[in-house]
């Protein structure tokens, strides 16, 4: 028995133990996420378990498992996100339950996705949550630290193609921070965010750019936007949040490219050509 198998059987009997699952729930791998381990598990309720792994070491994304279970309480009811059912630390690490989302992943109609951000945007933020600086020169210099990890040749180019921007503070908003097409899952009672285990507090922008990033949809979805689907979905926007996309957006997606060098250099090679496509987006807006 390899160790994930083990694992997962311990965890099967640790959870049955507690009264949570019963001797005939059905485990079911899932393949997409890249962070936790992640069950579907088929029984009396139809819920996914997710075991949260340790990666203190990523330099954008925290993986904050109590954060997550605080945002789905916080969210419940507003058919935003998967309901919750029960968060606890186990022996093999912390574990959030919620209810599976019947569903496949979203693909198209960038409407569905403007709808559902401007949804979550409306809701008040729950305390305790990671705030993010909106700060050009702070956004710029968590890009220069993962620039500084990288060994490749990519260090040079990406800092002299760092845009330079000045712009005025904004009120912040919850955020998502990983709005990928693999995140999004469109069923019969609509769109649901899932994996909110990276939320924070901040600019609207850091969720806006994260669907519109070029190099996200060639990995966690089927291509990327067409700029008729962009603009469309930038036209959707305020004219407020529109302009400021367009100031800000570039340094957005250049430390993005950033990161995705770092995660090809970590051994995710299919990352580099999705910096590459966060590189091209930038001479083209």
């Amino acid at each position: 028995m390899n160790s994930d198998n083990k694992i997962e059987k311990q965890l099967q009997n640790y959870l049955f133990m507690q009264g949570i699952v019963s001797d005939q729930t059905v485990w079911r791998t899932q393949t997409g996420g890249r962070t936790n381990k992640v069950w579907r598990l088929e029984g009396e309720r139809d819920l996914i378990c997710k075991l949260y792994l340790e990666t203190k070491t990523n330099p954008l994304f925290n993986n904050t498992p109590e954060a997550e279970y605080k945002c789905l309480l916080w969210l419940e009811g507003s058919d935003t996100a998967p309901q919750p059912y029960k968060y606890l630390k186990t022996p093999f690490g912390e574990v959030l339950l919620y209810n599976y989302v019947m569903g496949e992943t979203w693909s198209n109609d960038v409407d569905t996705v403007s709808e559902l951000l401007t949804q979550i945007r409306k809701h008040k933020c729950p305390k305790g949550l990671r705030s993010l600086s909106n700060l050009p020169s702070d956004i710029k210099q968590i890009g220069l630290n993962i620039i500084n990890k990288l060994n490749s040749y990519h260090k040079d180019k990406l800092i002299k193609i760092c845009p330079e921007v000045s712009i005025s503070d904004i009120e912040p908003v919850l955020l998502h921070t990983d709005v990928v097409p693999g995140n999004l899952i469109i069923g019969d009672k609509g769109l649901r965010l899932i994996d909110w285990q990276c939320p924070a507090i901040g600019d609207p922008i850091v969720d806006i750019m994260m669907f519109l990033s070029p190099g996200m949809h060639e990995i966690y979805g089927s291509g990327k936007l067409s700029m008729k689907d962009h603009e469309t979905f930038l036209m959707n926007l305020t004219p407020k949040l529109r302009d400021r996309y367009n100031i800000i957006g570039p340094l957005y997606h250049w430390r993005l490219a950033a990161y995705c060098f770092w995660k090809a250099e970590q051994g995710y090679i299919e990352y580099e050509n999705a910096a590459l496509e966060e590189i091209n987006l930038l001479k083209m807006i």
